[in-house]
């Protein structure tokens, strides 16, 4: 809690254990996944070939030096690979009195890169990565909540596995799914997914990762020239995220679906007045000739202001214009923690209190609008956990 302002972390992390599979994964399945040989850094290394990846040169992208960071930005957590126990001493300490947490790299959500290869299997990865989730949390559940990553090779496997995610164990939300080639959210096929999250109250987040492969136009040499690893993480998860709110937007999802909720993360703010801006004169006007938008009854940067909500970093210097652009009702707070390039948390509070925006803004960014993106259930189980702590 910052100057009596509940805080929400609205996109914080899992480091996922090394025996997250050998523990939570269903015996039938153990020896259909790629023998796990390590970590690279904070990322799992499959066996490709019997080799180790030398840690900073593996999928990542991030240098060595971001490795050695995380002892000195993080301390006791990052030798307890934060733990459920460490990481709520944290939170108490940096003020953070929620954190909705997603996973890592290719460790969680590997269940959705496997599930394109082996449905099955797949479903299983998810399912284990899910029942972890559920007994890290367990610890304190009113203030450690946990996304779905759902495994889309099979529509029907995929909905199993939404269903028991949110309507069983208490996911708050669920990430986008990665598609088959071919495939694409406005299609018809999907549309019991939007209705699911409907009927549970609950947003789909667009995570920079459903089409970040198609904006990675310097994935081939970012491992030899190093300086393009850090170009390519700067296009990916914000062209990423453009393009997904234009894909809800103009394939007809949120106009089908008014009462879906979508909250866009990791990816800043400062991009959101020019892409609204630029959506909206391709719907209607000199633009509006390379498509046919008679299917929208509203303008692009309406049904955003309708439906989305964006997370942004506490120390965005175009956070200032954003509000001013959307007004304070769809930007939340987040800090990333606790991946290797993500703020100092020492950094945080000052660095967002020091925003040039207004103390009603702040209050909103920092509680009240993720508390609409994610439903009214957290606030709930929150002060219902405040009660029960003042009685003891």
């Amino acid at each position: 809690m910052w100057n009596d302002w509940k805080v929400i972390d609205a996109d914080a992390h899992f480091h996922e254990p090394i025996d997250l599979w050998d523990k939570w994964l269903e015996p039938a399945y153990k020896d259909r996944v790629p023998k796990l040989i390590g970590l690279n850094g904070i990322n799992f290394v499959y066996e490709p070939d019997g080799k180790i990846i030398p840690m900073g040169e593996g999928k990542t992208g991030h240098s060595p030096e971001a490795y050695r960071w995380l002892e000195q930005k993080y301390g006791e957590a990052y030798h307890r690979w934060w733990s459920s126990d460490i990481r709520l001493a944290d939170m108490d300490t940096f003020g953070w009195d929620i954190q909705v947490i997603l996973p890592t790299g290719g460790n969680g959500n590997f269940a959705a890169d496997a599930s394109l290869k082996d449905p099955d299997v797949g479903a299983a990865l998810s399912r284990a990565y899910h029942n972890f989730c559920v007994d890290y949390c367990s610890l304190n559940s009113a203030r450690l909540k946990f996304i779905a990553v759902l495994p889309a090779g099979d529509t029907f496997l995929m909905m199993e596995e939404a269903k028991r995610s949110l309507e069983e164990l208490g996911a708050v939300a669920f990430r986008t799914p990665l598609l088959p080639d071919g495939k694409w959210l406005h299609h018809r096929e999907f549309d019991v997914l939007w209705e699911l999250a409907t009927d549970c109250d609950v947003p789909v987040l667009c995570h920079g990762e459903y089409l970040r492969r198609r904006f990675q136009p310097f994935a081939s040499i970012k491992r030899e020239e190093s300086a393009f690893a850090a170009l390519d993480h700067a296009i990916g998860f914000a062209f990423d995220n453009m393009a997904s709110v234009g894909q809800f937007i103009f394939g007809g999802i949120l106009e089908r679906n008014p009462k879906l909720r979508v909250g866009i993360l990791e990816s800043n703010v400062g991009w959101v007045p020019f892409w609204l801006d630029r959506l909206d004169a391709h719907a209607e006007g000199r633009q509006s000739a390379f498509g046919d938008s008679t299917l929208l009854t509203l303008k692009p940067s309406e049904y955003f202001m309708r439906q989305c909500i964006i997370s942004a970093d506490a120390d965005e210097g175009s956070m200032k214009y954003t509000v001013d652009y959307l007004g304070d009702d769809h930007i939340v707070f987040n800090t990333d923690y606790p991946h290797p390039d993500a703020p100092d948390p020492k950094s945080v509070r000052p660095s967002f209190l020091e925003q040039p925006i207004s103390d009603q803004a702040k209050k909103k960014i920092l509680w009240d609008n993720a508390i609409t993106l994610y439903g009214k259930k957290l606030e709930t189980e929150f002060e219902s956990y405040l009660e029960t702590k003042e009685l003891l």
